[in-house]
């Protein structure tokens, strides 16, 4: 249960490929979100889900048998993540949610809260009224983030760990700093990256942060193998935010240097290195 504090509204946004075969994945999401509603019931949650490639029998099917809290939409062809998750968050609805004192997050359809999890995240901003930006990290053996404490971030944490899966905002935020860029993220132009780019965004314009060095939401285990493949998109998203902040350029040049570190081991090519600088400083 939630402890004592103002009841905030949570808003999620979450989008499936209905042809990727993951039931499964979206099922167990869903039920982690349930489990915190049947803890916490004086909770509002609404959950805005698009369905991709996605025909009109097989969505009413889903709304049919899924939650109530779930506002369903759905698309036959598919878009990258970040066009996705925008047209989530333009519509109506949605901003009119983003109007709320309440709390947005952007889980993937193959995450799961654990137990307690989404608790301390609404007692965190409940209890805190100028709490405005909180993350932790993902893990497939996730633990409650009720067991560890909260830390003021620095933006490289913020690079380094911040994704979708683990960021939450309050909504205020979220509706002052905008949608997602639609260059970056899986399908889009450079694949990856738009989860950088929005947690820097969120981090440079909250009044206060907070983050859990422990993995606290469920997810597949990072993997460092596709470190190269999103190496352009994760590089553009951190150049595109530091231009105005000389002070960070620090954690440019840190990712420029694990670029070429990349590509001296032979995990990148040099050509891709250098195409991805080039990327990366475009106007």
């Amino acid at each position: 249960m939630t402890k004592n504090g103002t009841v905030l509204p949570i808003t999620l946004f979450s989008t499936t490929d209905m042809q990727s075969g993951r039931d499964d994945d979206i099922v167990r999401m869903l039920g982690s979100v349930e489990a915190f509603k049947q803890r916490n019931p004086d909770v509002d949650v609404v959950l805005f889900l698009l369905l991709q490639r996605c025909d009109a029998a097989t969505a009413e099917r889903f709304i049919a048998n899924g939650p109530a809290w779930a506002q369903v939409s759905a698309i036959p062809d598919r878009r990258s993540l970040s066009a996705a998750r925008n047209m989530l968050l333009t519509g109506e609805n949605a901003r009119r949610r983003l109007a709320l004192n309440g709390i947005v997050a952007f889980p993937d359809d193959d995450c799961w809260y654990p137990e307690d999890t989404l608790d301390t995240i609404h007692d965190a901003f409940s209890t805190d009224p100028s709490l405005d930006f909180w993350f932790c990290r993902y893990g497939m053996e996730p633990r409650s983030a009720a067991s560890f404490p909260a830390t003021q971030p620095r933006l490289q944490t913020v690079i380094s760990f911040a994704s979708s899966n683990t960021i939450v905002l309050r909504s205020a935020l979220a509706a002052r700093i905008g949608g997602f860029d639609e260059q970056l993220g899986v399908g889009a132009t450079l694949s990856g990256g738009e989860d950088t780019d929005y947690a820097m965004r969120a981090f440079q314009g909250a009044r206060k942060s907070a983050y859990i060095d422990a993995r606290c939401i469920g997810h597949r285990d990072p993997n460092k193998a596709l470190k190269a493949k999103y190496y352009p998109g994760s590089l553009r998203a951190i150049a595109k935010n530091v231009r105005t902040r000389p002070s960070e350029i620090h954690a440019l040049g840190r990712k420029v240097l694990v670029g070429s570190l990349l590509a001296a081991r032979s995990q990148m090519s040099w050509r891709d290195y250098f195409s991805a600088l080039t990327r990366a400083f475009a106007r």
